[in-house]
């Protein structure tokens, strides 16, 4: 996955992010669930983007101390704009290879995980950041995201993996990293969908919320015509226009030595 790529997709939307992420707060809606009987007073979230869960973290740990940091130095420029809260503090860092200099009682994330290189690595570095009794609790994007749009481009420009969401590391992949570094894990997985009036509409949102990562495969260009084609495809096949989006909600304490 080309990060570089990535991060510049997101910081040219940055401020019209929060218009086109429904799904990523029903994410950070149920991703507090799973952090209930936690009371954290140093608190770590990490790829923060516009901050919409930390708003979440901040209502249901208001006495915490939040540091929110995102690789996308535009991302932060518009959480900061949108929240003064002075128990936080927003960072422009690459969690991947930031140097973390403190103990957290909590490490979470909000549908970011996925954009990482090199997974374990990481992991190993999260679980030397938590202090005693600390928890990691996070959610992530799976490989069937976006399976309808997947299987109708499959259909009209040939068979392979065309999107980004096609290299997500799968549930069974992710736990057996966390087992590695953890020896309380729990996961689960959950399926949204969201509706559009057209595929048009749906490739838009794909856009301007950042969720096609680095794009489509090979930089291929899909003009109007073919737009018009994969939509009579899609709503063929499907009857409508929608897309899933797969999410795991992972959740590790205990770490090993």
């Amino acid at each position: 996955m080309d990060k570089t790529v990535m991060v510049k997709n997101f910081s040219r939307n940055a401020f019209e992010y929060d218009n086109y992420s429904t799904i990523r707060r029903r994410c950070a809606n149920d991703l507090i669930s799973h952090i209930k009987g936690h009371d954290p007073a140093d608190i770590l979230e990490i790829g923060c983007g516009t901050g919409i869960y930390t708003d979440v973290l901040s209502e249901n740990h208001s006495e915490a101390r939040i540091v929110a940091m995102d690789i996308s130095e535009e991302m932060v420029r518009a959480a900061r704009e949108k929240n003064s809260n002075v128990t936080l503090e927003f960072r422009v860092a690459d969690a991947e290879n930031a140097f973390v200099y403190k103990k957290y009682d909590l490490i979470t994330s909000n549908a970011s995980f996925q954009w990482f290189t090199d997974m374990d690595k990481t992991l190993n570095k999260m679980k030397n950041a938590l202090s005693n009794n600390g928890k990691l609790c996070f959610s992530m994007y799976g490989p069937e995201t976006f399976r309808e749009l997947e299987e109708v481009l499959s259909l009209c420009l040939g068979e392979r993996k065309w999107l980004t969401s096609g290299k997500f590391i799968s549930l069974g992949e992710i736990e057996k990293i966390l087992r590695k570094h953890f020896k309380d894990v729990v996961l689960s997985e959950k399926r949204y969908v969201a509706e559009f009036s057209s595929l048009w509409d749906f490739l838009k949102d794909i856009k301007l919320s950042g969720t096609r990562g680095d794009g489509l495969r090979k930089k291929t260009f899909i003009g109007r015509d073919r737009i018009k084609e994969m939509e009579h495809i899609y709503r063929e096949k499907f009857g409508s226009i929608f897309a899933t989006h797969h999410v795991f909600f992972c959740v590790a304490k205990t770490p090993y030595s």
